[in-house]
C-alpha cells in the first residue's frame, strides 16, 4: 500500500478511514505498537472487515498514522517560514515538535524500532526534512541565523529538546521549564557565533544507507 492513497472516496468511506486513523494515533500515542488490530476497530467503531478494506495490514496504519503527523509538520513549517520574526518562527516551529514528542512518545520510539531495517520510510523523512529545510530559509535570508546549520542539525535538535522533556520514562517535565532549554537551543542557532563545526546528521541519508544495507 502506498503512503498516500490517491483513490478518492465516498462521504461514509472517507469518515471511516478517519476514524481509524485518529483511533490508531490515540492508541498507538498511548501504548506504542502493541495495540491489536482488534482494538483500534473497536475505538473507531469499526469492523475488521472496514479496517482491512482501508489497510491491508497493520504496518499500513502506522504509515499512515506516521503521514499524518508528517502533514503536520508541514502545516507547522508552512506558519513558521510565515512568521513575521524568522527566529520567532523558528521558536514556534521547534515548540510544536516538543509538543508532538511529549503527546506521542510511545509511538515515535516504536516506529523508530520497527523501520528501522527493511523497507524504511524514505519517502517521509525527505518531506520531514525538506519542511524543516523552509523553516530554516527565512532566518538564514535575514541574517539571523548561525553559519553552517542545516536541516539536518534543526532535526537533530528537536530530538534533543524531546529527550530534555522526558528525561525518563514515565517522566514528562512540566511545561514552564520547557523555554528554558529552547532558549539554551536558540541561542547556539543564532547567527553572530562561529560558524558550526563538523558536519549536519542526514536523517535521509541515514535511512537510505540503514535500507541499502538491509537489501
Amino acid at each position: 500500500m502506498a503512503v498516500s492513497d490517491v483513490t478518492p472516496l465516498r462521504a461514509d468511506a472517507r469518515r471511516n478511514l478517519e476514524r481509524i486513523l485518529e483511533a490508531a494515533r490515540a492508541a498507538f500515542a498511548e501504548r506504542g505498537l502493541d495495540v491489536g488490530v482488534e482494538e483500534i476497530a473497536r475505538r473507531a467503531g469499526v469492523g475488521k472487515a472496514t479496517f482491512f478494506r482501508r489497510f491491508p495490514s497493520k504496518d499500513a496504519l502506522v504509515l499512515a498514522v506516521l503521514e499524518g503527523f508528517i502533514e503536520e509538520i508541514e502545516a507547522a513549517a508552512a506558519d513558521a517560514a510565515a512568521a513575521p520574526d524568522p527566529l520567532e518562527g523558528l521558536r514556534d516551529f521547534l515548540l510544536h515538535h516538543m509538543t508532538l514528542q511529549a503527546n506521542n512518545t510511545a509511538f515515535f520510539d516504536a516506529v523508530s524500532a520497527r523501520f528501522t531495517g527493511e523497507n524504511p520510510p524514505v519517502e517521509l523523512t525527505d518531506r520531514m526534512l525538506a519542511a524543516i529545510g523552509r523553516v530554516l530559509e527565512p532566518a538564514r535570508a535575514a541574517g539571523v541565523l548561525r553559519d553552517g546549520v542545516e536541516a539536518g542539525d534543526l532535526s537533530t535538535v528537536a530530538k534533543m529538546l524531546g529527550a530534555a522533556i522526558r528525561p525518563m520514562p514515565g517522566v514528562l517535565l512540566p511545561a514552564a521549564a520547557w523555554p528554558r532549554y529552547l532558549d539554551i537551543v536558540l541561542a547556539g542557532l543564532r547567527a553572530g557565533q562561529d560558524p558550526l563545526p563538523g558536519i549536519a546528521a542526514d536523517p535521509c541519508t541515514m535511512v537510505r544507507e540503514v535500507s541499502a544495507t538491509s537489501t
